[in-house]
Order: C-alpha cells, then sequence, then structure tokens
C-alpha cells in the first residue's frame, strides 16, 4: 500500500454563502492567511517530500484572492491541485485559476446549493467551466450536492439533470458532528432507490468505520485548518488528535508512518478512495 500523497487544505474559513446545513459552520478567517503567513505556508508545504494533491476548499476558496498564486507555487514545485468552490465567482475568475494551475490541475468540484442559487443557472455555468477544462486532459469534473432529508427526490432529479447533460453528479449525506444526519425509513428508502448503484465513498460518502485499521492519515495525508493548523484527519481535529503542527508558524512535522484508526465513523472519503485504508 504506498498510495499518492494527499492535503484537504481549508484554505479559508469564510464564505459568500450561508447554507442552513454547513459543515463549516461559518469559521472566522473570511480572507485567508495575510501574504507573510501565506508565504511561510507554501514554504511548508511546497517541500513537501514526493508528489503531493492538494484539494483547496474552505469555506469558499475564491475568497483568497491569491489563490492562483497557490497553485502556481505548489505546481512549480512539482505537486498537483484539485479545487472545491460553490461556483458563486465569475467565469473569468475561475478561468485565471485553472490557468494558474495548468497541467497540474486535477479535479475541479463545485458544489450545488439550492439556498443560494438555482438548478437550472448553476447547471449553465457549471457546463461553462467543464468546457474551459476540456483543455486539460489530466483534469476531471464533477458536481457536489448534499441530499438533504425529506428532499430525496429532488435531488435524485437534479442528478438525472446532470448526469443528461454530462456532468458527473456526486450527492453526499448531510452530515451533524461527523455522522449522517437522521434519515427516516422513507428518506433512507428513497436513498436506496435514488442513489442504491453508487456503492462505496467514491459514488456516495454514507459513512464507513476502518476502526483498527491501519491508516495512512497523518503520515500521507492530512488537513489543514485555515489557521495553518494541520491534523492527521478530519476526526482528529473534531476530537484534538494527532495534531502535526501549523504551517504558518512553520512547526507542522509528517507522521512517521501510518497508524491504526481509533474512530467508529469515518466520513473522510480522500483516504478511503485513495487507497491509505488497510483492506
Amino acid at each position: 500500500m504506498n498510495p499518492r500523497p494527499v492535503v484537504n487544505w481549508n484554505i479559508v474559513g469564510g464564505c459568500n454563502y450561508r447554507c442552513s446545513y454547513c459543515v463549516q459552520k461559518h469559521a472566522d478567517g473570511v480572507g485567508g492567511p495575510d501574504d507573510a503567513a501565506l508565504e511561510r505556508g507554501l514554504d511548508v508545504l511546497c517541500a513537501l517530500p514526493g508528489v503531493w494533491e492538494f484539494k483547496l476548499s474552505g469555506g469558499e476558496p475564491f475568497l483568497l484572492k491569491r489563490l492562483p498564486d497557490v497553485a502556481t507555487r505548489l505546481v512549480a514545485a512539482g505537486h498537483k491541485v484539485s479545487l472545491l468552490t460553490n461556483l458563486s465567482v465569475s467565469l473569468p475568475v475561475i478561468e485565471r485559476f485553472v490557468a494558474a494551475a495548468g497541467d497540474g490541475l486535477r479535479t475541479f468540484s463545485c458544489s450545488l446549493h439550492l439556498e443560494e442559487t438555482s438548478a437550472d443557472a448553476f447547471l449553465t455555468k457549471a457546463a461553462a467551466v467543464k468546457q474551459v477544462l476540456s483543455a486539460m486532459p489530466k483534469s476531471s469534473f464533477v458536481v457536489n450536492h448534499v441530499v438533504q432529508p425529506g428532499r430525496i427526490g429532488e435531488a435524485a432529479e437534479l442528478r438525472r439533470a446532470f448526469e443528461t447533460a454530462g456532468l458527473k453528479f456526486y450527492p453526499q449525506l448531510m452530515r451533524i458532528n461527523g455522522s449522517p444526519a437522521n434519515y427516516g425509513l422513507i428518506d433512507r428508502w428513497k436513498l436506496d432507490r435514488a442513489f442504491g448503484d453508487l456503492v462505496g465513498p467514491a459514488g456516495m460518502n454514507r459513512g464507513y468505520s476502518h476502526l483498527g485499521k491501519s491508516c495512512h492519515a497523518g503520515y500521507r495525508y492530512f488537513i489543514l485548518h485555515p489557521k495553518g493548523d494541520a491534523y492527521a484527519c478530519y476526526p482528529a481535529k473534531r476530537h484534538g488528535e494527532n495534531y502535526l503542527g501549523n504551517i504558518y508558524a512553520q512547526t507542522f512535522r509528517l507522521n512517521d508512518g501510518p497508524l491504526a484508526c481509533p474512530y467508529a465513523v469515518c466520513p473522510c472519503t480522500v483516504p478511503q478512495n485513495r487507497g491509505m485504508v488497510a483492506d
């Protein structure tokens, strides 16, 4: 087991949306790090051994005006970048980021939030972004959507519309404190009918247990908080465990190897999808 290393970097804590189901809770740090802190953090991250994929998100990552600079620096150091955005910025801003990432761009993910935009407007813009990415043969494009309790039918219709338009649709269960929200019997039946073919974390993040299994989180995977604090994974951050230091203070240090997973439920789809958890 030698997976390609990945970082989930919540590069800003703020967001221009105020979705009722947001798991980030609109954390402090709307603008992200200042220039000096960002440079110190990039010095640390660019020096990571091997080729890492940096999954940039927030909050809304485009609130950081220097986001294209971040992509340029990371790619110039030999790393790859992916992005998760609510797609609220203008197409020219997106095009500048894509150009900055160049051949180092891997996955461009965008989240549909119907409390803030319409499905038709979002689909039109998503199709335009996918067209921009057509010049990047190594990149992929996906639309994410949080499936709220009581709105399964609506999510199923969205899936049909986006897949008909040739766009990959990734449904996500709504989560509260790291665990799936309370979906009743009827909702669970509807989920199985609408998304039962999407088996595994790459299809739908239903939540899995890897308790006791060897996991590379903290060694070949970690998460970054907007204020620069690094943790092995999201459950570790929630429990205040497996702290790896701060990139802006340049105290960051990876673990020496994989560790046994101590958590009963793992909502981190990246380690599971990238082969970082032992079978």
